[in-house]
């Protein structure tokens, strides 16, 4: 029975220890400029990564992949600017989306396991007209 428990403990740790990319940032930061949400990250350290996928949350809190960036190397920087940020409704609710954001990175190796960064939030200010138009806009998509 013991030597049982220890094969199985062992294969435990082993599949746990495949499951997760591993990846170390330096920083993961958002800011916004009321036209767009710019993010910001650099890599220490990413070994067999092969993409980040951006996903982005907002009043109902769940995620949603928003955009592709491939893997350049170690201790390299990545920028990505989310222009759709202004306009954007949540799930099914039919109202637009409130004006804070919470992004994350998916981190995908080439064995197709995964990992995720922290989030980091940002509270997105738009200038009423671009409100209006991109309002005036949704309703004709």
């Amino acid at each position: 029975m013991r030597r049982l428990a220890l094969i199985i403990g062992i294969l435990a740790v082993t599949s746990v220890a495949g499951v997760a990319v591993q990846v170390t940032l330096q920083y993961f930061q958002a800011k916004s400029n009321g036209t767009s949400v710019s993010l910001e990250w650099k890599s220490n350290n990413e070994p067999d990564l092969v993409q980040y996928e951006i996903e982005r949350a907002g009043e109902d809190n769940a995620f949603r992949y928003i955009a592709t960036v491939q893997a350049k190397g170690n201790n390299q920087s990545y920028t990505y600017r989310d222009d759709e940020a202004f306009g954007k409704r949540d799930g099914n609710d039919g109202a637009v989306a409130r004006n804070y954001f919470t992004y994350r990175l998916k981190m995908i190796g080439a064995d197709q396991n995964t990992s995720y960064s922290n989030t980091v939030g940002v509270t997105h200010n738009v200038s009423g007209i671009k409100r209006t138009w991109g309002m005036i806009k949704e309703m004709f998509r």
